[in-house]
């Protein structure tokens, strides 16, 4: 196992992307807090000796692409989450290469780097769908984090494995870490559960995880720490409630896990089978 025992992402997004889905057509200019949140989140992995995978959205990266660049020069790995805040179910098989393949690079314009990761917007790959692995094998990606293990509650049964595992196109999939909790499989390393469970429960189940499987994936959002952030109206009523909860002690919660845990990146934690890429298709 990696020095670096468990792997932290982050879904850069702003706190207007999630209504995306919902409203279509392109994002308003809306006050962005997506900069003041992340650096934030920055700071606090450094002060720790931490680092994490950044799933950036392009249209974050092409609004504020010195932000990038310097998560990029302090060490942070540089990942895709699309150009657009889209489920996958959103998009026809070439507008969703269209999509990957601009963010990509979007990304590898700013960092001078490959860019080896990709999650989608929501986790919206499903277990038993091939093509978007398919696409992404063709688009050079060494590495997927998008399928959720248990794809509806309760969370009975598993649809996928909790490791590391390869897809039929040749790509790895990183999933999300997914906690057995008596009979359920649950993500309660995650930031909804870190932001409203006691993070001592949290805790446990990320050791409990360790020892099963072995190395953690988590994965929150810049939003998440923000209390004071806006939310977006196309969002219902009782989403937007849950997205609330929690978030002024997620930073305490976080800085315990820091600590007390060390995390880095996907391409580290999971070196063995994150390969580089040394060429990228003509798009």
């Amino acid at each position: 196992m990696n020095a670096r025992a468990n792997a932290l992402t982050i879904d850069v997004e702003d706190w207007y992307h999630d209504g995306e889905a919902l409203r279509g057509g392109s994002p308003p200019q809306q006050p962005a807090r997506v900069e003041q949140n992340l650096a934030r989140l920055l700071d606090l992995c450094e002060e720790r000796g931490a680092k994490a995978t950044l799933f950036v959205l392009g249209e974050v990266a092409e609004r504020f692409p010195g932000l990038i660049r310097d998560a990029f020069a302090r060490g942070f790995e540089i990942a895709s989450h699309g150009s657009r805040h889209r489920p996958i179910a959103a998009w026809l098989r070439r507008e969703f290469r269209d999509d990957v393949a601009r963010s990509l690079s979007t990304l590898e314009d700013l960092t001078g780097a490959r860019v080896l990761g990709y999650r989608a917007p929501y986790f919206s790959i499903k277990a038993g769908v091939h093509w978007p692995g398919d696409v992404l094998a063709e688009l050079a990606v060494a590495y997927d984090s998008s399928v959720l293990p248990v794809d509806r509650p309760p969370g009975l049964e598993l649809v996928s494995p909790r490791s590391p595992y390869r897809l039929a196109s040749g790509v790895w999939e990183v999933p999300v870490s997914i906690s057995r909790l008596w009979y359920w499989n649950l993500p309660l390393l995650g930031g909804f559960a870190l932001r409203t469970l006691p993070v001592g429960f949290v805790e446990r189940h990320l050791e409990a995880f360790n020892r099963e499987v072995g190395p953690a994936v988590l994965h929150l959002h810049p939003w998440e720490i923000d209390p004071d952030g806006p939310e977006p109206s196309s969002v219902p009523f009782a989403v937007r409630s849950l997205k609330r909860l929690g978030r002024s002690g997620l930073v305490a919660k976080l800085e315990r896990l820091l600590r007390r845990h060390p995390f880095g990146t996907i391409a580290e934690v999971f070196s063995g089978i994150v390969a580089r890429v040394e060429s990228r298709p003509s798009t």
